[in-house]
């Protein structure tokens, strides 16, 4: 099971997959936690065991939702694979 927590003040963990069968829910977990925090917050991928490519969407949904709600977001501990597919698909600035 793929979940989404504050771990603390201004930290978000993900726990699981990272695949397309989750990423609506999890989109919808994280911007709900997302809502409740200001400045800047990270979210720490450590705990994700595997991504494919709606991974990489997701994450940009939840940047865009973090401009919109004036909150800078920083990834920590991004898996490999998904810098490289955003690497492939000349995205790597916003992974960084």
């Amino acid at each position: 099971m793929t979940t989404a927590r504050i771990k603390s003040a201004q930290l978000i963990t993900i726990e699981g997959e990272l695949k397309f069968p989750v990423i609506m829910q999890l989109r919808k977990q994280v911007e709900s936690l997302l809502s409740g925090l200001n400045g800047t917050a990270q979210v720490d991928f450590a705990e994700v065991t595997s991504v494919d490519s709606s991974a990489l969407s997701f994450w940009l949904c939840c940047l865009r939702f973090a401009k919109r709600n004036e909150l800078e977001l920083e990834p920590i501990n991004l898996p490999v694979e998904m810098q490289g597919i955003a690497k492939l698909v000349g995205l790597e600035d916003l992974t960084n």
